[in-house]
This record gives structure tokens, C-alpha cells and sequence, in this order.
């Protein structure tokens, strides 16, 4: 079956066994996100997956996955060279690519900030390559998720078609791996937005969604960093999948002690509130729902029509902002800070850092895993990473170095 018929009609969307959705974060998420793939490679369900949902930092761990896919080779449900992606994602975190990109953008009167950072996608992450969006795999399935500042819905990119629920669905769209990437990690304001013309591409007026406002002309998308939208990467792939898989790597909210005695700070944490009230409904809904699907197969509810839309979807939900499990001792932080609490940034973290960040993702997705989902997975072989793994080139220790004097 080809793409635009399996994409055909959103109001009785296509079913899928099993489903993935990476949050977003910056680097942070994509070393995260990249332990917990290892973690579902071992358990055979990286194979399984259907599709794949994924925003800012956890698009460029799905972005890299997508293009490495034909490359993988699976025995027993098992990537036995999933060595090459976690080398990779560890080679590409040693990157400088936020100040660079800024910088580049503002002087370049013929680029911006976000066609940078495309740019430095396919020099780095694809290693000098340009793959297009027609050329990822049919199965999994990968959907890019941006914000599309213009109509205010979540602009979707995929090998099937790009689309915007005010717009319409182009079907035959194909644009640069990077590109999608780097829309849906265009970070406000420094880094975005990434300006795409809509007027090549034939549009049809399918997927609308009249509850968000009328239909508007398909012209130009102004595309912002997708968390700005969904920064779970859930709402593509939540009415699609039997089982869905949610990797979580966004900051956890914190605590202020602050006055916010000028004008700038208090719009800041009032924009931060809002933006965690948001993600706070949108985390606890679908647990909610993960839960009353769970109860329903307890019941014995027929997975059919008969069964409500609120309990179709078994889940599991990991977050980098779990506490350690007491069974689980493979888990031994290196870094003086907790990966919770390592900034949201694009550039070198840390030697240690990027070390504990892959090591809990694995970590987070096994103790998620061996809790919720069915049926039992096997176990896994331990942390991908040990102390000393990850050795920082002089680039990486530079830009960790000037980054930290400017508290980015």
C-alpha cells in the first residue's frame, strides 16, 4: 500500500501495534533517548515499533535512527550493530552547534540561525549526507513535530507528507531530513523560526480541524521548536497505537526562591508556568489514559468499537526525572550534576554528563519497561556506557568552557 493511501483520512486513522514517542530537551533528550533505544533494542521491541513521534532534541535521536535504519541488521528482533547509531549520537553531541548557528545567522544576511543548524545536521549528524524525507523507511514510520507559529497547531513532517491542521495535508512534500530536524528543534527565540514556503507543494484539504479554527491558505509556515506544541511528540501517534512508548526528557519544574522584583523575569516564569501547566495536563492525561486501557484489558473489554476512546491505548511512561528504582543498581551517577538537571542546550555537555544521561535513559526505559509493559521483556545486559567512556575533543572542551562562563 502506498503512502497517501495509508495517510488517506485522520477521522479513522490507521492502527499500530507499537509506537514511540522522544520529548524534547536538546542534547540532553538525545543522549537520554538514546539510552533508552538501546534499552528497547535489547528487549526486541526496537524492531517492532510502527512509528515513531518525535519533538526538538528527541527528533534529532529519531532523525539519526531513521537514516541509520536500512543500515541495521536484525537477528532474533535484535540490532546486533545498534553500535553504530549509539557511536554516532555520542560523536554528534561534541558538536557546538547553538552559538555557532546564532551567530552565523545574524551576520549572513542569506541564512538564518535555523538553516545553520539544518546545515550542520547534514554536515555532522548525517556525515556529509542529505537524505530526503521520501527516502526513510515505510516501517517505522518517523513524524517530525514543529510549531507552526502562523496558525498555531502542530506542523507535522514525514516521509507520507507534511501537514498543519489549519492548512491541509501536501502528500507528495519531500524536503531534506535536516530540515524537518531542524524545524522541530528550532529552540525560541535564538534559534528559530524556520521560515518554509508552502506554495510548491499541492495541498488538499484533508486532516483538518475545524475545533482549532478556520482553514487558511497554504502560503508560508513559520515553524518554531515542536514543544512549543507537544513537547511529548504524543498527539501523532496517540490514536494510532495499541501500545505506545513515551520517553520523557523534558526539565522538571523546580522551585523558586526568586523575588522577580523587574518586569523580564516575572514574564519569564509566567511564560514557564504556563508552558509546565500544559505539559503537566497533557503528562497526566495520559497516564490517566494509559491506566483505564490497562483496566479495560483487566476487564476483559474487547479491543473494538465497543471500547472507549479513552481506554484504546496501553502504555508506558518513562521520564528523566524518575527516582532510581531500589532493585535497580546498574545505575551509578559520575557527574556532579543529576541528569535532571543538566541545561537544556546544544552543545557539549560533559565527558561524565553525556555518560550518565545515556546510562539513565537506559536505566528509566528498563525499570518502565519491566513494570508496565507486556508482555515481559526480556532482560537487559546493563548500562551502554561505563565512566571514562566518552572522551571530549578540544572543540567539545572549548565550547563547554565558554558556554559555562555564559551560564548558557
Amino acid at each position: 500500500m502506498d503512502d497517501t493511501a495509508l495517510a488517506s483520512t485522520d477521522g479513522d486513522p490507521e492502527r499500530y501495534d507499537l509506537g514511540l514517542c522522544l520529548s524534547g530537551g536538546g542534547y540532553r533528550a538525545m543522549l537520554f533517548h538514546a539510552g533508552a533505544l538501546c534499552r528497547l533494542n535489547e528487549a526486541g521491541l526496537l524492531a517492532k515499533l510502527d512509528m515513531v513521534s518525535s519533538v526538538s532534541g528527541g527528533s534529532i535521536a529519531a532523525g539519526l535512527l531513521a537514516v541509520l535504519w536500512p543500515r541495521f541488521t536484525f537477528v532474533n528482533g535484535i540490532a546486533t550493530n545498534f553500535d553504530i547509531y549509539l557511536d554516532r549520537i555520542l560523536e554528534f553531541s561534541q558538536v557546538f552547534l547553538d552559538a555557532p548557528s546564532i551567530f552565523k545567522g545574524l551576520f549572513n544576511p542569506f541564512s538564518s540561525a535555523t538553516r545553520e543548524v539544518a546545515a550542520c545536521y547534514e554536515r555532522h549528524l548525517f556525515a556529509g549526507s542529505r537524505p530526503m524525507l521520501k527516502s526513510l523507511p515505510q516501517k517505522p514510520w518517523f513524524v517530525f513535530c514543529s510549531s507552526n507559529l502562523g496558525t498555531g497547531s502542530l506542523f507535522r513532517l514525514s516521509r507520507r507528507y507534511i501537514a498543519d491542521y489549519r492548512i491541509g495535508v501536501a502528500y507528495q512534500a519531500d524536503l531534506p531530513v535536516a530540515t524537518a530536524v531542524a524545524a522541530s528543534s528550532a529552540f525560541p527565540p535564538f534559534l528559530s523560526p524556520l521560515r518554509l514556503d508552502l506554495t510548491p507543494f499541492a495541498w488538499k484539504n484533508d486532516k483538518l480541524d475545524p475545533s482549532v479554527g478556520p482553514p487558511v491558505p497554504p502560503r508560508r509556515a513559520v515553524l518554531t521548536d515542536g514543544g512549543v506544541y507537544d513537547n511529548h511528540g504524543i498527539e501523532p501517534a496517540l490514536k494510532r497505537c495499541r501500545w505506545l512508548l513515551v520517553s520523557d526528557a523534558g526539565a522538571p519544574w523546580r522551585a523558586s526562591k526568586a523575588g522577580y522584583w523587574n518586569w523580564f523575569s516575572q514574564l519569564k516564569r509566567v511564560l514557564d508556568t504556563t508552558d509546565n501547566q500544559v505539559r503537566s495536563l497533557r503528562r497526566r492525561d495520559l497516564v490517566a489514559r494509559f491506566q483505564a486501557a490497562k483496566d479495560a484489558d483487566d476487564r476483559g473489554l474487547p479491543y473494538d468499537a465497543t471500547r472507549p476512546d479513552y481506554a484504546a491505548t496501553r502504555g508506558v511512561f518513562w521520564s528523566i526525572a524518575s527516582k532510581p528504582d531500589a532493585t535497580e543498581p546498574s545505575f551509578v551517577q559520575t557527574a556532579a550534576t543529576a541528569p535532571a538537571d543538566i541545561g537544556t542546550s546544544l552543545h557539549f555537555l560533559g565527558g561524565a554528563e553525556t555518560v550518565d544521561l545515556v546510562n539513565w535513559g537506559y536505566c528509566t526505559a528498563d525499570q518502565g519497561l519491566r513494570a508496565w509493559f507486556e508482555p515481559a521483556v526480556a532482560a537487559g545486559k546493563g548500562v551502554p556506557l561505563k565512566a571514562g567512556d566518552v572522551k571530549p575533543g578540544r572543540c567539545a572542551k572549548v565550547s563547554k568552557m565558554v558556554m559555562g562562563v555564559l551560564r548558557v
